[in-house]
């Protein structure tokens, strides 16, 4: 572990694990293992222990009708002792079998332990390369196009599983192998292990634990609905994917305790905190690793595959946003260069000003003066909104169209286009204090937006809409911005 790393066996449930990490994997067992050298069902010889963990031992092994090596996991005989546990071990085994992807460890055979000449085992891929958790203890962090490269590749496989049905339940950095480059040019890859047993491991568990949702995993990557005993979807494998990418860059892990309730109190209750500056995240990926750590599981991203798509979107979009790392830095350079605008303009006025005193008649001549212009106050109750509005919008103030499709009422609902963007909202209209309000509800085209809420009023013509909006990113920095829309 990292020097000074929280991390403990009192909340470390499982130890790391490998297919074939060495020395690494090996240094969890503490001699030769005495199952060494045992075949199992005549098909498979036992070569060599590569570690073991909370629910077994791994070992390198050899098909003997075939004469390849593989991989051998065998489980402790509590996992599958209870019918319910050994029903669900055969149901998740036989669908992790099913996922067929380069990202994921492949399942080639299974025995449930119902006999009592062997254990129950899983036979997989054997993969030789280092565990994430072990590459992070050794490197601390990654950069941000390495983290997103190898995020997406865990993404890849945990979002195949998710298109089938199958929830991980226990992802974290020691249940994905990051495998060498095999070629010169070639890439390092990730692929993720251990598909189906954390659901067997539960269900084993329950019996023991509490029949209303065992609290089992490690913890620093656990959802809150999962530290809560909830039913769980795809979008807790996201908060595990988060709380994993956010340890990536930033050397460790989003919540950190020195026990298991303080931990799972901040699980539950605390937002984690934005990246460091200093780390220089691009703020698009540090907003994309944020919302699938939000408390809400309706504000993360709706599976792995949505979740590696915004990260290389957000990556891609650090060549044409520039990154807002320090609020106040910005904050200040802005009041700045109002301040400036608001010197030249006075001055110019100035100028002007002695100009036309110079140009102006003598002072026993009546000056020639306009008559006043009238604005035009439209009532309030008469407004209708409905049409295109252009303006600007959002902290950098792009270029954005405004379309009220509808407007009933004091209800109003249309879309708002900026670029590649087309967000869906809805909203209100005051027509006593000529308030509108509008709560973002949907993304309709585009990647990495951040569904906020806006504010703003009514000019007295009808003809301008102008106001404040906010993100959850925004909120969490303290930050609102401004917007205003014409109508066209």
């Amino acid at each position: 572990m990292r020097e000074n790393d929280p991390r403990n066996a009192a909340t470390q449930i499982d130890l790391p694990r490998s297919t074939d990490e060495g020395a690494s994997a090996r240094r969890y067992v503490p001699g030769p293992d005495p199952r060494v050298g045992l075949i199992l069902d005549s098909k498979y010889k036992l070569i060599e222990s590569l570690g073991q963990g909370g629910m077994g031992s791994i070992f390198r092994a050899q098909r003997l009708h075939i004469g390849d090596e593989v991989a051998v996991k065998l489980l402790h005989h509590d996992l599958v002792r209870e019918k319910q546990a050994l029903e669900r071990f055969r149901r998740e085994a036989r669908a992790a079998a099913m996922i067929r992807h380069p990202n994921v460890v492949s399942i080639h055979d299974f025995n449930d332990g119902t006999s009592e000449a062997t254990e129950p085992y899983i036979v997989m891929e054997l993969v030789k390369g280092i565990s994430l958790g072990d590459l992070l203890r050794r490197e601390g962090r990654m950069t941000p196009q390495r983290a997103v490269r190898l995020m997406y590749d865990i993404c890849a496989g945990v979002g195949v599983a998710h298109r089938q049905g199958l929830l991980h339940r226990d992802l974290k950095p020691d249940n994905v192998i990051v495998v060498p480059p095999v070629h010169e040019g070639d890439e390092e890859t990730a692929k993720v292990v251990d598909f189906g047993l954390a659901k067997v491991r539960d269900v084993a568990a329950s019996t023991a634990l509490t029949h209303q949702g065992a609290v089992i995993g490690t913890l620093y990557y656990m959802s809150p609905e999962q530290c809560s005993g909830e039913e769980v979807d795809a979008r807790a494998d996201v908060y595990s994917l988060g709380a994993m990418f956010y340890e990536m860059l930033t050397g460790g892990p989003p919540f950190r305790s020195n026990n298991l309730a303080g931990l799972i109190a901040k699980h539950l209750h605390e937002p984690a905190a934005p990246f460091p500056s200093s780390l220089g995240v691009p703020l698009p990926l540090e907003s994309v690793c944020l919302r699938a750590l939000a408390k809400d599981r309706n504000q993360r991203q709706p599976d792995a595959i949505a979740f590696g798509r915004d990260l290389q979107s957000a990556l891609t979009a650090r060549a044409v946003v520039p990154p807002r790392r320090n609020p106040l830095k910005w904050i200040l350079a802005a009041s700045g260069l109002l301040v400036a605008l608001i010197f030249i303009i006075g001055a110019a006025i100035a100028i002007k000003f002695g100009v036309d005193q110079l140009k102006s008649p003598p002072a026993t001549q009546p000056p020639i003066t306009s008559p006043p212009q009238r604005v035009e106050t439209v009532p309030a109750s008469d407004v209708d909104l409905r049409g295109t509005w252009g303006g600007t919008y959002g902290p950098l103030g792009y270029a954005s169209k405004l379309v009220i499709k509808n407007h009933d009422g004091n209800s109003l609902e249309g879309v708002l286009e900026q670029g590649t963007f087309r967000i869906a909202f809805k909203g209100t209209y005051d027509s006593k204090s000529r308030t509108l309000t509008m709560m973002q509800t949907q993304v309709l085209s585009g990647e990495g937006w951040d569904l906020g809420e806006d504010v703003g009023k009514l000019s007295a013509d009808g003809k301008k809409i102008s106001g404040t909006g906010k993100d959850p990113l925004g909120t969490s920095l303290g930050i609102t911005y401004q917007w205003s829309f014409t109508r066209k």
